[in-house]
């Protein structure tokens, strides 16, 4: 697979989506899935900053995100970056929260891609107190909601499925990781 995998030259592609009524909210068994938005900066924040470890290097091993100075300010303006783009259907993150919405057990990433055999990008991380077992349940999980219910003929999951190696050697950009430096973002 390592020499099928490619950039595209015009880069990033919109999220093919049409008429997919793109979900507000789902729940699984495992999480509650809400839109990544400002108001749930306080959960967020405290799962970021306690995950930091775990989460570095998310979307590619040269990724700085989250960036060591990183506060409540900045993540606060992050995510409302990211309700702006799911407002305007560009991009989709939400919040992986427990049913009773006291605790965000982590966050997924629906981002256009730029590699030509794939029509979206994915990225995901758990808590880092959850345990080995429900950590991988809430994966398996969201990863079979995002295969089965979202209209995506292919989904890279980059650093997950497909090697950084492979994925960085295609010269295939995060569009995240992009967008942060256009926008002059230094949070998440």
């Amino acid at each position: 697979m390592a020499g099928r995998l490619a950039a595209r030259e015009e880069r990033f592609r919109p999220l093919p989506i049409g008429d997919f009524n793109v979900p507000v909210r789902w729940q699984g068994e495992q999480v509650l899935l809400v839109p990544a938005s400002p108001e749930w900066v306080e959960l967020d924040y405290k799962a970021v900053m306690e995950s930091r470890g775990k989460l570095r290097h998310l979307f590619g091993p040269t990724d700085t995100w989250p960036p060591g100075d990183l506060n409540l300010r900045m993540d606060e303006a992050d995510l409302a970056w990211h309700a702006r783009e799911f407002e305007s259907q560009r991009s989709f993150a939400y919040h992986m929260l427990s049913h009773d919405q006291q605790q965000c057990l982590g966050c997924l990433y629906l981002y256009p891609s730029a590699s030509k055999q794939h029509d979206a990008e994915a990225y995901l991380w758990t808590h880092i107190n959850l345990s080995a077992e429900r950590a991988r349940l809430a994966e398996e999980e969201v990863i079979d909601w995002v295969t089965r219910h979202w209209p995506f003929k292919t989904v890279a999951w980059p650093g997950r499925f497909i090697p950084f190696g492979q994925w960085d050697g295609a010269r295939t950009p995060n569009y995240y990781a992009i967008m942060r430096i256009f926008s002059g973002k230094n949070a998440s």
